[in-house]
């Protein structure tokens, strides 16, 4: 009869207890490095953000660098699988999964600064691409800062680009490089320097920002401005994990998460745009400007890959086209160049 007292007691008061008392983990895989931006000012800060802002009651382990298993191309799979409770990706990684939002890193479809791409990037995001998202929570796309060519001898021209093989992160990136006379090549960005170093490429269509911390600069010896595209980086986390959270806990995920924050990230990444510009600077390499005539071509060049874009895009069951325009108009409404 007491064991059935005492039973009953404990019964009770942990049903009396607050929904407060429920405490969550979230698993957090990266494939970027530890000491990368993308960890030291967004990912590791977000967790330290979210645990103080629960109290503790949510915990967030981070894993970079792949640590939990598999290739950056495995990250969605992982997440839609329930093994990881959130990724932080790059649109281009999983071929075919985010078409979509790849409409984002066209050529010449950026506004040049990441504060002003990132809020579009989430605004055309929140408007069209539903069911792209589908069993997603985004956290926050936001773009780069300006992503340029770093290369072994300088390109100023369609004709300097001819023949050369340059590291891409995405399909349409990739196709506005072949219209330009280059041939992409996709390498994930842990051995994008080495591959550089080895000759096995001539270079790389990178950010200013990343070229700092991965030391690009040691491997190329040219700069090519103004900037091609922005690429978007995703923090995704898995809607069910989401779902799973007392109200008070998805609050605290709201809070660091949408436009606001995306926004907030590109003002982080659009402050290492100059220092890491002043690092190339620093060891002697060259910065050229395309001259206007020259942009203009090239401009010109790329805009079949639009309609590349929105055909791929009706193929997978959106008005293509109407995407494009709505694609046209975001970017626009915040500052395209």
């Amino acid at each position: 009869m007491l064991k059935s007292a005492l039973l009953a007691s404990a019964v009770f008061v942990a049903a009396a207890l607050p929904a407060s008392a429920q405490e969550v983990t979230i698993r957090l895989h990266s494939f970027s490095s530890p000491t990368a931006l993308d960890h030291t000012m967004h990912l590791d800060r977000w967790a330290e953000a979210v645990e103080a802002e629960s109290d503790g009651r949510i915990d967030v382990q981070v894993f970079p660098a792949m640590q939990l298993g598999g290739a950056p191309a495995d990250l969605v799979q992982q997440l839609e699988d329930g093994v990881v409770d959130m990724i932080w990706t790059v649109s281009g990684f999983t071929p075919g999964r985010f078409t979509g939002t790849q409409g984002l890193e066209l050529p010449f479809m950026h506004t040049g600064k990441s504060a002003t791409m990132s809020p579009a990037a989430m605004e055309f995001i929140e408007a069209n691409l539903a069911k792209e998202m589908e069993g997603i929570k985004v956290i926050a796309v936001h773009a780069t800062d300006g992503a340029l060519f770093h290369t072994k001898g300088c390109i100023a021209s369609m004709d300097d680009l001819a023949g050369k093989q340059i590291r891409v992160s995405g399909k349409y990136i990739g196709e506005a490089v072949k219209a330009l006379g280059g041939t992409p090549v996709g390498i994930a960005l842990p051995g994008v320097y080495e591959a550089t170093a080895r000759g096995q490429v001539d270079g790389m269509l990178l950010n200013w920002a990343i070229t700092k911390p991965y030391k690009f600069t040691e491997v190329t010896d040219c700069h090519t401005e103004p900037s091609l595209y922005q690429t978007m980086l995703m923090t995704l986390m898995s809607q069910d994990s989401y779902d799973a959270m007392p109200d008070d806990l998805k609050a605290v995920i709201d809070a660091n998460s949408g436009i606001e924050y995306a926004k907030k990230m590109g003002e982080i990444w659009d402050s290492q745009t100059e220092p890491a510009r002043n690092v190339a600077i620093e060891v002697g390499n060259e910065i050229v400007t395309l001259s206007p005539e020259e942009l203009a071509k090239w401009k010109e060049t790329v805009k079949p890959v639009y309609q590349m874009w929105a055909d791929e895009m009706t193929e997978r069951g959106y008005d293509g086209d109407a995407l494009l325009a709505s694609l046209l108009e975001i970017t626009a409404k915040y500052g395209r160049e």
